[in-house]
Order: C-alpha cells, then structure tokens, then sequence
C-alpha cells in the first residue's frame, strides 16, 4: 500500500477527499491526517508518507510553504495540492517545487483524484536506478521551465547548465527566444473528456511543435497552464535579425499550419526577445506583458497610456446595453451593428486591455442568451461552437477577434428573431407547437408532448398544425433535426454518429435517408465535399 498524508484545516474538506475513492482497494492507505503545514512537517519523520495532498491557504504554514520544505528535505515524497483558489500565482509557485498536481476542490471528482493518484505513483517508482521514461523526461523538462521562469535559477548559471544536461536538453543558453502559444479551441476540441484526454493532446502539440524546431534549429516544447505551451528556441546560423525573424515566422506559419490541418487546433504565437537562459524570468515576464499589448495589435512602443479596466469594472454601459437591447427587439441590424462598433472603439481609443474586458464581454454574453431565452430562441442556432460561450469568449485574445464575434452573435439573433416572427401569421396552439419544437427537437419529443405544452388535444393540434404549417408534425421535426445536423457538420469537429445523437435522430439509417431525401447526397458526401 501507498502511505498517504491529507493536510488541510477544514475537517469537512479531508472528509470528502476519504469519501471520494475506495482507497485501500486501490492501493493506497491514509496513513494520518494534519490541520496545518506545521503539524504535517513535524508528522512526516514518523508517518513516513509517499504522497503528501495538501490544501494551499491553512494556518500557521501554507501548503506552498510545506510543499517547498519537502522538495528541498524529502524530494522522494510526491506533492499534490488542492485549493479553492484557481490561480496562476499559486499553481506556479507549487509546481515549480515539484509537486506534481494542482487540483481545484469545487471540481475534485473521483477520477482527477485517482489521476493525480496514478501519476504520483508513476513518478515514485522512478528511483534511483530505474532509468525514467520520456513520460517522465517531459514532465521534468516542465518542472525545469518552471523553476527558470519563475526565478530559481538566478545567479546559478553552472545549476542551468547541469540540468540541461541531465535532462537532455540541447541549446545555446546564450542566444534563446521564448514563444508562447495560447491554444484557441483546446476545449471544443476536448469537448467533455477527462483532464488526461486533455494532456495527451497537451503533449501531441508539444511533441509536433519540437519536431518542426528541430528541423533546423535546437529548443523545447513545454505546456504551462490550461491552453498555454512555452516554446523555448536557439535558432541555427541565424546571426542578423532579420534572418532571425524570417526563420521564427517560417516556423510558425508551419507550426500554425500542422496543428489546424492534423490536429484541427487554432492558436495565437506571441513571440520574445533573444536572450541568454539565465534571463529568461525576465524575457518572460515582458513577453506576458507583450501579449497584453497584442490584444489592441499595438507596438510596445506606441506610447499610450493604459487603462486599466472598460467602464471601471462595471461592465457595460446602461445607455449600450438599452440601445443594443432595443436593437434586438427591433430587428435593427445597423442599430445593433453601430452599438457594438461604439462599445469596441471606446476600447480601442481607451487602451484598455484584455483582462480590463472581462466583464463587459460577460455582460455582453449574458445579454444575448438572456435574450435569446425570454424570446424563445434556441441558443445552438446563434452559437454553434461546442465549447461554452462563456469559455469561448474567455479564450478570444485580439480586439478584432472578440469584435467580430459580437457582430456575428447579435446579427444571428436577430435574423433567428425575424424567422420566428415570420410565424406571426399562425394561431397561437401553432405559434406555441413550431417553438416547442425548436427548442426541444434534440429530444425524444413526441406529437402527445407538443400537444400537452400548448395544452390542446393532439389530434385537433395535428389536423391545425397541418392546415397551417401545410407539412406534419414529424415531417417538420426531421426538417429542423437536419438543418441543425447540416449546420454541425459545417461548424463543428464532432463525428456522424455523435451529430446524430445531438439533434434528436435514434436511428442512423433513418438519418441516412432523409438526409439523402432532401439533399441529394448521402451525409459521408457531404462531409467530404466540404472537406472533412
């Protein structure tokens, strides 16, 4: 059995984590329990653990406290930390002492934990004299960058170069340029898989992204946070700076390039200054501050001042959000279109940067699906991405990109508004049956069903529905199931059975017929004539 230390100062906490698993039969045992860092690092001689879980803020030592004492005293101990505090300062600062996981408590789950589990155990059997794997090999390549950029490494140029070499790692230290790639769609592309569906993508990107660096040049791919991956790079024969810059930009053109046409993934690569390793804390704090910039497609020197957040923090303003509002209700495009155009260039002409956009783009998003659901929209038909909007406008990093998207949002809404006001003309039973169905026709939705929301009998409704509509109930459900089927196989990465699945259909053959009914071809056809 695997001796396992909990550490937290809520009971209720180390509670829940016992509940999650059945931990002796899989292979673990809890082989004591603390309330604070202090009481855990005076347990640890006597308790003797292998895996240490422990909480990050707690009373007299910090979690990030204890997890450096016992890298530096106790490096064959494994670290996992779990905390409600889902941030970047705090995951850098455990990880760069070699614990091994970061876990959010609010989204704990059996299967993270048993994870985290899984690879902490992994790592402990890498001993001594047991040769590590490349699995490992990455994972101490990350901790390396890690601890580089997050300043262990200053003042200890000969400690750098001895961890290159340990590691494998071959690169001019004298001449490195920092890329960060932030991965756009890395969650439509995950859509609901688990965290470990999500890292071996992490590390594919990582591996394709090394094997084009080494084409002809020398560097790493390591992935940081979330949809973020560190690229550092020591370019060949490159002694001008424009050569320098036409080789990074063939890069990543072919970066760029192999990543969306094997992988289907969109990213944005922001690029460094050249500089030794022993810099690189630095170059990376001004290469973050680059991106920020990059956000108003501004040049570091432009010269104008910040401002720190859009409207104060407020988000939107009263008087956008009832003309925008007003827009909506009325159909206006060019009202709606002029709104957003005067919300972004107040933007632009304020310099505000991303992260001061955060809760306007969340009033904005709330705006429309607020809309949408007091007007009987379905939302699918205005967002067709499979990742939450909420995510995806989260992972938006140009002005442009995040203008563009609010365009297209509400010109959708207001043309899906003007579909369903083209039904004016039916009666209200009728009115109430075609939107029941566009908002239910994922569903296994019947006539009965319909008929039991606009409270009539289902067979006056039928005869009604047909007299108006001049098609049938079933007809008109497979009408709107295959339009919303034809829109996800132009939009989206999921495959024929899962399309099927989400609009409603139970059965493929019958998909297959009225799709090559209505559209003169069988779906496999028209997927590849759009090039999937």
């Amino acid at each position: 059995m695997i001796r396992v230390l909990l550490v937290d100062d809520e009971l209720l906490s180390r509670m829940t984590v016992r509940s999650l698993i059945n931990w002796e039969k899989e292979g673990y045992t809890i082989c004591g329990e603390c309330s604070d860092g202090t009481q855990a690092w005076a347990a640890i001689p006597s308790l003797r653990p292998q895996i240490v879980i422990t909480d990050v803020k707690m009373n007299r030592m910090n979690g990030d406290e204890l997890v450096r004492r016992i890298a530096l005293e106790y490096p064959e101990i494994c670290t996992i930390v779990f905390s409600g505090y889902d941030d970047y300062k705090y995951v850098r600062d455990v990880l760069k002492n070699n614990a091994i996981d970061y876990l959010i408590k609010n989204d704990l789950t059996p299967e993270l934990l048993l994870e985290s589990l899984h690879k902490a155990e992994e790592i402990l059997k890498t001993g001594p004299g047991i040769e590590k794997d490349e699995n490992n090999l990455q994972a101490l390549r990350r901790q390396f960058v890690l601890r580089l950029i997050g300043k262990e490494y200053q003042g200890k140029e000969a400690a750098i170069e001895k961890e290159m070499q340990t590691l494998s790692i071959d690169m001019d230290m004298g001449r490195v340029i920092p890329v960060l790639l932030v991965i756009r769609n890395l969650e439509e592309k995950t859509g609901g898989g688990t965290l470990r569906d999500r890292m071996i993508i992490i590390f594919s990107v990582c591996n394709v992204l090394e094997e084009i660096i080494r084409e002809d040049h020398k560097g790493m791919a390591v992935p940081l946070e979330n949809n973020e991956i560190l690229l550092l790079i020591s370019l060949n024969g490159c002694a001008s700076e424009q050569r320098t810059g036409e080789e990074l930009q063939k890069m990543m053109n072919r970066s760029s390039f192999c990543l969306n046409k094997f992988m289907r993934l969109n990213g944005n690569f922001h690029i460094g200054r050249m500089c030794p390793l022993r810099e690189m804390p630095e170059a990376f704090q001004e290469l973050e501050e680059r991106r920020k910039k990059e956000f108003m497609d501004l040049q570091p020197e432009s010269g104008r001042e910040e401002a720190q957040e859009y409207n104060g923090g407020n988000g939107i303003r009263l008087e956008d959000e009832q003309r925008l509002t007003a827009a909506l209700r009325q159909g206006d495009e060019t009202l709606a279109e002029e709104t957003v155009d005067h919300i972004f260039r107040e933007i632009f002409e304020g310099n505000i940067l991303r992260s001061g956009c955060t809760q306007l783009f969340s009033d904005l998003t709330i705006l429309s699906i607020s809309f949408c659901k007091k007007q009987g929209i379905p939302y699918e038909k205005v967002y067709t991405h499979r990742t939450g909007v909420m995510e995806y406008v989260a992972q938006m990093e140009k002005l442009r990109e995040c203008g563009k998207f609010f365009h297209e949002l509400f010109a959708a809404i207001i043309r899906e508004k003007k579909v369903l006001e083209g039904q004016n003309g039916y009666s209200v039973p009728v009115r109430k049956m075609v939107s029941y169905i566009h908002q239910h026709y994922m569903d296994g939705i019947s006539l009965g069903d319909a008929a039991d929301n606009a409270g009539m009998n289902s067979s006056y409704l039928s005869t009604l529905f047909k007299n108006e509509v001049g098609t049938g109930f079933v007809e008109y459900l497979n009408e709107v199931r295959l339009e919303r089927a034809k829109e996800l196989m132009d939009s989206s990465q999921l495959r024929l059975k899962e399309i099927i699945d989400e609009v409603g259909f139970c059965s493929y053959p019958y998909f297959f017929s009225l799709f090559k009914k209505k559209y003169g071809m069988t779906p496999k056809e028209y997927q590849k004539g759009q090039g999937q």
